[in-house]
């Protein structure tokens, strides 16, 4: 069992079965998995279905003395283990989604990822005038300690490129559901991330009928967002709660959310 305390900042533990243990002094953490069974209609090869899980999900993890801070500010911290291993010829992934449009405004609510336990690949794809159609695409590589701002309007996977399992966390506006059907309805994200000599290998998703050119880019520390490097999110977030108030409210932030300023382009 590997102890993630000082890198989550949550006395949580991921076991030898890739499922997180949780301390009793942490308050919820409901838990979901998926399956191959449950992915089927995103990935890219024919395999086998069955039961054998991809990835798990504890949703609205928090200690007890920050719970009522976090509800007031309408918000949620999650955690997702992305277990190490081939599907088909991809590598292992999440489902995929988009988020909704907030009421009364033009901009689906943003999400920041930070990586506590390996390595991950972060899939962003804005969607153009059809949905068939891709307008932007970028693919973040992240490395432990590092976060990721899925900026509004963009749908996104994340990808697990090692032979070790992928520990993350999110905080996210805890008002909404996510958005799976158009992942489903095109079989995937705009692009695989496959096997290959090297690293990995990038190939398109031809099911859309539209694609851009796949962007690389890396992650940003953004102070004004509260975002360091090697500090755990969940503290610095409790530590300046109103920093992740661009999650909620994305119509008063502009700018200062969009890609370019919250990613370094290779």
């Amino acid at each position: 069992m590997k102890d993630l305390k000082k890198e989550s900042g949550l006395s949580i533990y991921l076991k030898d079965d890739f499922r997180l243990d949780l301390d009793i002094k942490l308050m919820g953490g409901e838990f979901s998995s998926r399956t191959i069974a449950d992915m089927e209609k995103v990935i890219r090869d024919k395999i086998k279905i069955n039961d054998n899980p991809l990835y798990f999900t504890y949703r609205n993890v928090r200690e007890r003395i920050d719970e009522q801070k976090i509800k007031n500010n309408g918000l949620r911290f999650d955690l997702t283990v992305v277990l190490p291993r081939f599907v088909g010829s991809e590598f292992n992934k999440t489902f995929g989604h988009y988020h909704p449009i907030k009421e009364g405004t033009d901009l689906t609510y943003p999400e920041i990822y930070e990586v506590i336990s390996g390595k991950a690949l972060f899939l962003l794809q804005k969607k153009g005038k059809k949905e068939d159609e891709i307008d932007e695409a970028y693919l973040v590589e992240a490395n432990a300690g590092e976060k990721v701002i899925i900026p509004p309007n963009f749908g996104h996977v994340t990808i697990n490129p090692k032979a070790e399992p992928l520990v993350m966390s999110n905080w996210v506006a805890d008002e909404f559901e996510s958005e799976y059907e158009e992942y489903e309805k095109y079989h995937g994200a705009g692009y695989y991330i496959v096997k290959s000599e090297k690293e990995y290998k990038i190939e398109k998703n031809t099911n859309y009928k539209k694609l851009p050119k796949l962007v690389m880019a890396k992650p940003k520390e953004l102070p004004q967002f509260a975002i360091k490097f090697g500090k755990p999110m969940y503290i610095s977030g409790n530590q300046n709660i109103k920093s992740l108030k661009y999650l909620v409210n994305p119509e008063e932030f502009g700018s200062e959310i969009l890609p370019e300023k919250v990613l370094d382009f290779i």
